[in-house]
């Protein structure tokens, strides 16, 4: 597929992937599909026991991957397939790791951030900043 023939589905993060335009999304329904072939929730991929982080094997990634994929009639062997050009044109594993984890980031998974305003209502213990033409 080229670039001018892919129309972008809402919601979706668009991910070039060894030659594959992938548009990736996680719903509840991909969450669940994801975790069940995992045999682990999506969040433990990144822990071990003790609440350290870890990196995931890289076939973890790929099920992440194939599992938010919105793109039609791409395979698993498609997105293995993919994978290899993906190493082959200089990309990592940690570069799909990023990539995941901005995934995951961008659906919320890991919770909504909040501006430093909505997070304190306004409120802060700075002092206020002093206008120039104060007198005090």
């Amino acid at each position: 597929m080229t670039k001018a023939t892919i129309v972008k589905m809402p919601n979706t993060k668009q991910f070039e992937f060894g030659g594959l335009n992938l548009q990736l999304r996680l719903d509840g329904n991909s969450i669940l599909s994801i975790e069940k072939r995992l045999d682990e929730s999506i969040v433990g991929l990144f822990l071990k026991g003790q609440g350290e982080a870890k990196i995931p094997a890289t076939n973890k990634l790929l099920i992440v991957l194939q599992g938010a994929n919105q793109t039609s009639n791409v395979s698993e062997s498609d997105i293995v397939a993919a994978f290899g050009r993906y190493v082959d044109e200089g990309h990592s594993t940690l570069d799909l790791f990023a990539a995941i984890n901005e995934l995951l980031e961008e659906s919320g998974f890991f919770g909504n951030k909040k501006t430093e305003k909505e997070a304190t209502n306004g409120v802060s213990l700075d002092s206020e900043p002093v206008e120039e033409d104060s007198i005090l």
